[in-house]
């Protein structure tokens, strides 16, 4: 067996064959009888209304487990029954259901669970009874796992890690290293796929009531509802997938192999968050040209706790659209320029968020051209635009032509918060944290809180972040009448650190709000930028340093701090980089001499416009 032109030894071959053995056989007996798991979502009952709601299930000849976990209201007059279809037959005959079944039992929550042991092919129906005067909504979970279902996939993984130590005694450096990260978060994969028999994520309750880690179920609440439907024929902006709010790649891609066994589409969304790991490594090593600098970049991404929460346990939503982000930037290092663009545009059809990136990238293009003159500029911003608004136009067409309300209401109008809730302080930790939480949770309601809530509405904060954003990159050395004036490594990095800004100011003043997992995509930029003492990874000897763990300290304090402080930690953050960096001491300058030039020249005649070259160029 020869790997990259490597022989591999007979210890490796023997562990790697072992590991393939043992894989296979876990992995054959466990998708033999794969189990399954499917939510139902946001299901309304008017008052004085009662709704059905059908589950078909098909066991084959092998007995298997039905778990059923209930959200819904926790009134009084709110009643829960599971009926056969003999059942359901005589309540329709007028039979009452309360000589039919028993309800299920809710608690103070609203919740409840279900448990049978079934085989062969059932339909069960749920019966729901508002008796109430108000509306109520619930949703379900429900799993239906055979008695192999947990052995089998651990046995399978046993073969994997098997695997990854094969190829990891035979690899040395950042394969290595890589392969060791991918194992860490392989594990805590391992671990989410026993918590898959109902919503619960299985962590003891002192992650929420002291240490504050925020658990986000949207995989088993969101994603195994999608997904189900969209393999029935539901369309991608239809009834079929409530509240599905991302572009359309995201259900496609990671629906593609469905969601039986139920941590299937989990696969899609790990893989694209190891994955970035090798682009994080990539780009770190070409521009440092130190391979040590780039494994510890590489290793800051894989192994710090948003990354491995988030991405390789939670099975998150923010995955793909970073891995083709980075993969835009790396492209862009190498001087693909058509490609790069391309990149970008499908990471926008994954995240529409990936659009703040485009302005970066598309200087980040242009400044890499020698020679360059205004005009050249300006054409190759319009170039770029329209390859962008080619790609993100193309796959949206079949989208705006069959329902483009739904499409852009879905994309753009419903990813924003009222203003009234933006003045509110709501604890829920379903809703979003905005900038104007924590004057809310420290002050209440006040003047200041409604001017701030006002600038977020209004998108002015955003915007002022976009002018300085975009303002100081575009300004960092503009002007190069010469091809050796041209500092790719420099410009990069800029660029790098500017994505890092872009990335918190999101974070921090979007008006939807936001939560902690959407730090998934600063984490790559983080990892790029864990030298806080040399950002721009000059080429030197790379040593370690005490300073290299300032990143997983901050990331690991965001990750664990209480939700409505930890903005203030990134606003820290960028503004320590900054500083660090020399790019506030520069705006600083530049903002001054724009004004000192502007009140020594009244009026500008040929040689005077020959200084504004020197302030951008400052």
């Amino acid at each position: 067996m020869k790997m990259s032109g490597l022989e591999i030894g007979p210890r490796q071959k023997a562990i790697i064959f072992l590991g393939l053995v043992i894989a296979t056989t876990g992995f054959g007996l466990h998708f033999m009888i794969p189990g399954m798991g499917r939510s139902g979502i946001l299901i309304e009952i008017e008052p004085m209304d009662t709704t059905i709601a059908s589950i078909s299930l098909s066991t084959g000849p092998f007995e298997q487990i039905f778990l059923f976990d209930f959200l819904g209201s926790n009134q009084s007059d709110f009643f829960v029954y599971f009926l056969s279809a003999d059942q359901l037959l005589l309540y329709e005959s007028g039979t009452p259901l309360s000589t039919l079944s028993e309800p299920l039992l809710l608690d103070e929550n609203g919740r409840a669970t279900y448990q049978m042991s079934m085989n062969g092919d059932i339909d069960l129906f749920l019966v729901l009874v508002n008796n109430g005067s108000e509306r109520t909504t619930i949703s379900y979970y429900y799993s239906l796992l055979p008695s192999t279902f947990f052995p089998s996939v651990t046995i399978g993984f046993v073969g994997l890690f098997l695997i990854l130590i094969g190829f990891g005694l035979h690899y040395s450096g950042w394969k290595r290293y890589f392969l060791i990260g991918v194992g860490a978060n392989l594990v805590f994969f391992l671990i989410r796929i026993f918590t898959l028999t109902t919503y619960s994520l299985g962590l003891p309750d002192i992650f929420i009531n002291f240490i504050h880690v925020e658990l986000y179920n949207d995989y088993q609440y969101f994603y195994l509802s999608w997904i189900p439907n969209l393999w029935d024929g539901a369309w991608a902006y239809s009834a079929g997938l409530p509240v599905y709010l991302y572009p359309p790649l995201w259900i496609y891609t990671v629906g593609v192999f469905g969601s039986t066994p139920p941590w299937l589409p989990g696969v899609v969304l790990f893989s694209f968050n190891v994955a970035t790991g090798i682009l994080v490594y990539k780009i770190a090593e070409s521009v440092s040209r130190s391979q040590n600098k780039a494994t510890l970049a590489m290793m800051i991404y894989l192994l710090n706790p948003i990354t491995i929460g988030y991405g390789s346990f939670m099975w998150l939503n923010p995955t793909p659209f970073v891995f083709f982000v980075l993969l835009s930037f790396y492209l862009a290092l190498n001087n693909r320029t058509e490609l790069s663009i391309v990149t970008l545009g499908v990471a926008t059809l994954y995240k529409q968020f990936a659009v703040i990136f485009f302005p970066i990238i598309a200087l980040l293009l242009i400044k890499q051209i020698a020679n360059r003159t205004h005009r050249t500029s300006i054409i190759q911003f319009i170039r770029h635009t329209a390859i962008y608004g080619a790609v993100v136009g193309f796959v949206s067409l079949p989208f705006l032509i069959v329902s483009p309300t739904e499409y852009i209401n879905q994309l753009l109008t419903s990813t924003t918060l009222s203003y009234v809730q933006l003045t509110n302080f709501n604890s829920n930790l379903v809703i979003p944290v905005h900038f104007n939480v924590f004057f809310l949770w420290l002050f209440g309601s006040s003047v200041l809180t409604d001017i701030i809530a006002w600038l977020i509405y209004s998108f002015v904060l955003l915007a002022l972040c976009g002018l300085v954003v975009y303002g100081a990159y575009a300004t960092y050395q503009w002007y190069n009448n010469e091809e050796s004036s041209v500092d790719i490594n420099g410009l990069f990095m800029k660029a790098i650190l500017w994505s890092f800004i872009a990335v918190l100011c999101l974070q921090t003043f979007f008006p939807r709000g936001a939560y902690k997992f959407y730090l998934l995509a600063l984490m790559p930029f983080a990892a790029l930028l864990f030298d806080y003492e040399d950002l721009m990874l000059v080429r030197d000897e790379f040593v370690f340093s005490k300073r290299h763990l300032f990143v997983p300290i901050i990331v690991t304090l965001i990750f664990l701090c209480y939700r409505f402080v930890y903005l203030w930690i990134l606003v820290a953050w960028a503004w320590f980089y900054l500083i660090q960096s020399g790019e506030l001491s520069r705006i600083r300058d530049g903002i001054r001499s724009f004004f000192s030039k502007a009140r020594s020249s009244p009026e500008l005649d040929s040689e005077k416009i020959e200084t504004w070259e020197e302030i951008y160029s400052e």
